[in-house]
Parts: C-alpha cells; structure tokens; sequence
C-alpha cells in the first residue's frame, strides 16, 4: 500500500470535511439532551483550564478524591483547555510571556493521569480537547476516550532538546530513554500504544500508523501507511479532523451536550458541582497568593538591603517575619511555589536556609557580635535563589 504523508491526508479529509458539510439543522443536534435536577445520568464536570503544573497539577485533584466518590458519578467529563505553549517557535516569535508557556513536569503529569486512573478508576471518563499544546497534549492521550472541538489541536512540545547537545551518544540515549519512560505509563493507562505519546514529546522519534481493521496501530518508524511525523525534528500537530480520522480521538464535540450524546447520554443531572466551582476558583486562588508572595519576597530583600549598622537586629527581624510567612503561604499554595520557583528561581528548601541563616545572624547579635556593620544584604540582599 502507498504511504501517505500527514499532508496529503490532510487535504483527503479536507475534501471529505466539505462534501458532508453540516446545515443550520445539524448544529442542533444536541438540544435533544435534557439536563434535570436528579434524573438520569450522573456527571461530574473536572475542568483543566489554563497553565499546567499551576491551574492543572496533582495536588488539587489528590485532594478531591474522596469528594468525587462521595459524589458517585456515572460519568466524568474533563474538560481540558490548555493552550499556552513552551514552545520554542513560539518563544522566538515572541507569542506571549514565556512563564505564561506550560511548562513540562513528567513526574506532575503522571501523579496527575494516576489520581484519575487509579483511586478513581471504576468511574467512567471521558476527556474533551477543546485544545491543547505540550505537555497538556500528552496528559490528554492518558485517556482512553477522548473528544475534540472542531477547532482544537494536538500540539507537541521539545521536552528532549535539552540533552539532544550531549556528545556521548549512550550518554544521551540513556537520559532520553528516562526522561521518556513517563509516556508509556502514561499510554498504559489509556491502552495507547506508547509510540504515539513518545512522539508528541521526543522530536527525533518518528511516528507511522497501520490500519488493522477500524483500529490504527503506531509505530516508531516510517514503515506504516500513514506518517505523522517523519523525526528528526519534526513533531506531530494534529487537527481535531486528522485526530478523528486516525482513531486518535472519539470524534468531535463542540459542546458538553455533544460529549454527552457521543456517549449515548440524553438526560443528566450535574453531581459535585462545589467540586466542579471549587477547581474554577483555584486559577484566581493561586494567581492571587504569588502576587503576595512576590510582594513578601521584595519585602523582604528591602529589609535585608536596611539592616546595616545600628538597625541591622531590627531588619532582619522584620526579614524573617517576610520569609517565615512566605514559606507558610508556598506550602500552602503548591500553584505559587511552582510559579516563584520559575521567575525567582527561588524554592522553599533555599527560603527555609535563609531563614537558618538570619536566625543564626540574630543569635550572634545577641550575644554581642558586630553585626553587618556598612555592608547589608545579609543571606538575601537581592533577588535569586
């Protein structure tokens, strides 16, 4: 059989896309499902809006465990928008700041995929893409069934170029291979195969499919009908259309009801919505706690930069006050801490040492030591961790 590249099936699907355009009818389709107080289908509603690893991270849904139990859904639907690349084409042509890109915790995305698959396994779930980019791409291929808007995307990211420089070919074959390992976990849960995860994070990787019957296997080598990824710094970005036609995604869904009927749902009633609203508000939660971290933290420099001379004791308890409340309110709020560790470069273990180390500063004050005299500073007289 002739392969195919991923553009000219682009084009065939294109083709296809017009010849069955919808009518003004057929955007309707939906209105048939009925939502209602307590009857029919029970259905929990995660959203995963915004920045991974800050809006979407394992802590918040760990947290939430027994709730959705106790809540007893027949139905999860997680609804996933999250588009803000780390990307580096993106970084070079200046789309936005780049602490707004996801960032790519391995280790958050797996403790994330197993508090779903896992604790939470015997409730049925489905995931809508209404998009995504990098690592939400790949949290997104952790689920089994999965829906996409007509306008959504499957964006890769270049988790591997950090070490793609190493010289040492074994050197670097082995830290890809561990750096990679997370994706076939993550395809386990969802009976991927782990071809198709890799190439979405590795760009040296190629990715081919093969028809067996109505199902597509991956592969990591161009020997299949249909390639998606030629390697070799290419990576795969596939439109909701493609997805669905390669069997990656269930098919599309531009609403909640759509999701619902694909599923076969005509009535429902919504179960854990304080749930549902409570992971809507942690996004302006989180924002909120690293805007007064960030203003602890100046503070807390100004009053290290004060504390010379004769008013060195003073300022530095006024800094340990900064920094004690900051730890408290880091730990508190993993989100923030997340989010000071990558413009500060500041963590809590360094904040914690500082706090030792002007608490030690204090105690030989107090016992007659000379202090900072002229120089400031102390352990933080500036920003950088």
């Amino acid at each position: 059989m002739r392969k195919l590249s991923i553009f000219i099936y682009l084009s065939l699907c294109m083709l296809a896309v017009s010849a069955f355009a919808t009518t003004p009818q057929d955007d309707v389709w939906s209105d048939s499902v009925i939502e209602t107080e307590e009857d029919g289908v029970a259905v929990l509603i995660i959203p995963m809006h915004g920045q991974m690893h800050t809006d979407i991270q394992h802590e918040l849904y760990q947290s939430m465990v027994d709730r959705i139990k106790e809540a007893d859904p027949d139905l999860i639907i997680v609804e996933l928008l999250s588009r803000d690349y780390k990307n580096e084409f993106h970084t070079l042509m200046g789309w936005g700041e780049r602490l707004n890109f996801n960032s790519y915790d391995a280790e958050d995305m797996v403790k994330i995929a197993e508090v779903f698959h896992i604790p939470l396994a015997d409730f049925p779930q489905v995931v809508w893409v209404e998009d995504s980019a990098g690592s939400s791409t790949v949290l997104a291929l952790s689920w089994s069934i999965l829906y996409m808007s007509d306008d959504a995307y499957l964006h890769s990211t270049y988790l591997s170029s950090d070490f793609n420089n190493i010289n040492a070919e074994d050197t670097r074959g082995k830290i890809r291979e561990f750096r990679m390992i997370h994706t076939k976990t993550l395809a386990e849960f969802a009976g991927r195969d782990h071809a198709l995860l890799r190439a979405f994070a590795d760009p040296d990787v190629p990715l081919s499919g093969s028809w067996e019957g109505k199902d597509v296997v991956w592969a990591d080598n161009l020997e299949g009908d249909l390639i998606l990824d030629q390697g070799v710094d290419y990576m795969p970005h596939l439109s909701a259309t493609i997805a669905a036609e390669v069997g990656i995604s269930k098919g599309n869904a531009n609403s909640r009801n759509d999701v619902l009927l694909s599923e076969g749902i005509r009535v429902y009633h919504l179960v854990g919505e304080d749930i549902t609203d409570e992971l809507t508000a942690h996004s302006v939660t989180w924002r909120k706690d690293f805007l007064r971290a960030e203003k602890m933290l100046r503070d807390g420099e100004q009053y290290g930069g004060w504390a010379t001379g004769n008013d060195t004791a003073k300022y530095l308890r006024k800094q340990l006050a900064e920094y004690k409340k900051l730890v408290k309110l880091l730990k508190k709020s993993s989100a923030a801490a997340t989010r000071i560790g990558r413009k500060h470069r500041i963590s809590v273990k360094a904040l914690e040492k500082w706090i030792e180390d002007i608490e030690e500063e204090l105690e030989q004050l107090k016992n007659g030591g000379r202090g900072r005299g002229g120089g400031g500073g102390g352990p933080i007289g500036g920003g950088g961790g």
